[in-house]
């Protein structure tokens, strides 16, 4: 299982409720949950060490993803896995099926990770052309600044928070505990990567040999595509281009919202770890594994 951009375990583990690992966990499936560098317990860079923010998505591909799968395998005896992730956590899965000679993966789940071939928003067009500007930082202080934002969480929520999930399926207090949690630190090396592609409408590996998205066809095990209607990120018109595009034959594409029964449309963080998503997105997922 494996988080999204910005964030740490607690995307798929968080406290109580709202951890989709431990509600696998209670049926039966060993959920490892991945940590890429520089988040949650794993290495970043300290002032008594030699790492730097300087890391790439091709960073995570070439040596986190093959590192956690050699670590699973070898203490499990299994030969491959389940994987589950949630934005940037289904896009290293694409490019680790792409590229891998011989991938370690029985199925994916992908929940809202886009191919950013069909992704846009105002907010973002507006900001996106200060891209240029990270090159004056070398990381943006993600971790510790949601505690500034935890007094004012009822208008953020209802304001700028609409960009990140649908209000009625997220708790106030849930989400105040979350925006404390969740968020880590990142390289402006990895963030302008991620511009580039929304500017661009595609991502590719950093050295522009790989475009991803055009080879989405590589694909061919068993894949669950999931998208929430009401996303602002990664709107599901650009998750069903994903799920079009694979190459498997064993595929399914869910997108939640009031039009298939659930109480409210969902958004992107919502689909892990909204109020809701325990009874109208996750026994979905439990069941498209369960079944392979």
């Amino acid at each position: 299982m494996c988080h999204g951009l910005g964030a740490n375990r607690y995307n798929l583990d968080a406290p109580g409720r709202l951890s989709l690992a431990r509600y696998l966990a209670r049926r039966g499936f060993d959920c490892w949950v991945v940590e890429l560098r520089g988040a949650g317990r794993s290495s970043r860079p300290r002032f008594y060490n030699k790492l730097h923010y300087n890391w790439t998505f091709d960073d995570y591909v070439n040596h986190d993803i093959p590192a956690a799968l050699n670590v699973v395998r070898k203490a499990t005896g299994q030969r491959d896995v389940h994987w589950i992730g949630h934005s940037m956590g289904g896009m290293v899965a694409y490019a680790h099926l792409i590229t891998s000679e011989a991938p370690a993966v029985r199925s994916m789940t992908a929940i809202a990770s886009p191919c950013f071939k069909h992704t846009g928003n105002t907010l973002l067009d507006k900001v996106i052309g200060l891209r240029k500007l990270l090159k004056l930082l070398p990381a943006v202080p993600y971790e510790g600044a949601g505690a500034l934002v935890v007094p004012a969480m009822p208008v953020f929520k209802e304001t700028l928070g609409r960009l990140f999930g649908n209000p009625r399926n997220l708790s106030t207090r849930d989400l105040a505990q979350l925006i404390v949690l969740a968020p880590n630190t990142l390289p402006t090396s990895l963030i302008t990567q991620f511009a580039n592609w929304y500017a661009e409408d595609g991502f590719a590996d950093g050295y522009d040999n790989v475009h991803y998205y055009r080879e989405l066809h590589r694909i061919t095990c068993p894949a669950h595509i999931i998208a929430g209607v009401y996303d602002k990120l990664t709107p599901p018109e650009d998750i069903k281009f994903v799920y079009d595009s694979l190459g498997s034959t064993d595929k399914a594409f869910a997108a939640f919202g009031r039009h298939n029964g659930c109480r409210h449309d969902y958004g992107h963080i919502d689909l892990v770890l909204g109020r809701y998503a325990q009874t109208e997105v996750w026994p979905h997922i439990y069941e498209f594994i369960r079944a392979r």
